[in-house]
């Protein structure tokens, strides 16, 4: 892919979303350049497809194009779309709501997608935050990731939490950081 840059002379962004059901986005994309791709793997997708971005993958544009990435991939312990991670954690109770399609999604369309683009990104980034609650899933996640078949990447992050978990970008109040933080390593491979 040669860099394409529009009239300003500013990169053309290349725009795309994977929808399992319009409930479910297992992959956004964005691309502008042929540097690296990194991989973020967050909560759950909020509003962001591949025409709008949504605040936090304003912040990721821009924290990518200045650290020299081509682009990125986005995909989320959980793929229920919806702005609100309790939302999400109800639909993700599926002994509670007896919703055993939520589950199979979850555990045979989204974690496949997501360990096999975790294992070939140039980059990995986790930005979860406190909002995961079910550490049993986010450790299955992570072995998934960095055990099996090779490679086994390293996991990054833009910050921690009190708990040690991987802050995501738009933590509120102090705890938000900085749109060009330094990445720090976050689970070694």
């Amino acid at each position: 892919m040669t860099e394409a840059l529009d009239l300003l002379g500013q990169p053309v962004m290349q725009r795309s979303a994977h929808f399992a059901s319009p409930d479910e986005r297992i992959v956004l994309s964005r691309r502008w350049s042929d540097g690296p791709i990194a991989i973020v793997v967050g909560h759950n997708p909020s509003v962001g497809d591949a025409e709008k971005d949504d605040p936090t993958v304003k912040w990721w544009i821009r924290w990518f194009q200045h650290y020299g990435f081509g682009g990125f991939r986005a995909l989320n312990l959980y793929p229920f779309v919806t702005s609100s991670p309790v939302e999400c954690r109800r639909k993700a109770d599926w002994v509670a709501t007896n919703d055993w399609s939520a589950r199979d999604s979850l555990l045979f369309v989204n974690l496949p997608i997501l360990v096999k683009e975790a294992k070939g990104a140039h980059q990995l980034f986790a930005c979860w935050g406190n909002i995961a609650t079910d550490w049993d899933w986010v450790d299955h996640v992570v072995e998934e990731i960095q055990s099996g078949e090779a490679p086994y990447p390293d996991i990054w992050c833009w910050g921690k939490t009190k708990s040690g978990a991987p802050t995501h970008p738009m933590a509120r109040g102090k705890h938000r950081i900085d749109p060009l933080a330094e990445p720090i390593l976050w689970r070694a491979a």
